[in-house]
């Protein structure tokens, strides 16, 4: 891999991460906020809450059940996306490189059998497994797979004034 193919992946790849980064550490700022404020307000309701806090303690354990479920999908179907396109990239490149092979193997002569042997080594350097691509992928599968989480934490204080 030249060092041009590798800046654009590896910029992706930092962008990603940095953009991960930044949107965990809000999603936990916020979710540290609406816990302390439900909690105030649990301990202030004491055994008798009023409408308005059975409605909010009702709301609380709904919406964390949603988001569960709304992440628990979005990493599943991102992860098996991104496994389909890794095995069907993976299955064409073994094909061209068995072609290449096979096309080497039926050389005639000293010059098409290094023409053929140029191209299988071009063929077989070109793997569809870019680690860095690959890590990059990743990386944005797991944040499409907090995103409802973090929608509903950073909503969840300023509707509760908590920000």
């Amino acid at each position: 891999m030249t060092s041009s193919t590798l800046s654009p992946a590896l910029g992706e790849l930092s962008t990603n991460w940095l953009r991960l980064f930044a949107e965990t550490c809000e999603m936990l700022t916020a979710t540290t906020e609406v816990v302390k404020v439900r909690t105030t307000r649990l301990v202030m309701a004491g055994p008798l809450p009023n409408e308005r806090d059975r409605t909010e303690f009702s709301l609380m354990s709904r919406e964390k059940s949603e988001a569960a479920n709304e992440s628990l999908r979005a990493m599943g179907s991102g992860f098996i996306g991104l496994s389909l396109g890794l095995a069907m990239a993976t299955s064409k490149h073994i094909w061209a490189t068995s072609a290449a092979a096979a096309d080497l193997a039926s050389s005639r002569s000293a010059a098409q059998f290094l023409e053929r042997q140029a191209a299988l080594v071009k063929v077989a350097a070109a793997s569809p497994a870019n680690p860095l691509q690959l890590a990059s992928s990743a990386t944005r599968v797991v944040q499409e797979s907090l995103a409802p989480i973090h929608g509903r934490a950073t909503a969840n204080a300023k509707r509760l004034g908590a920000l």
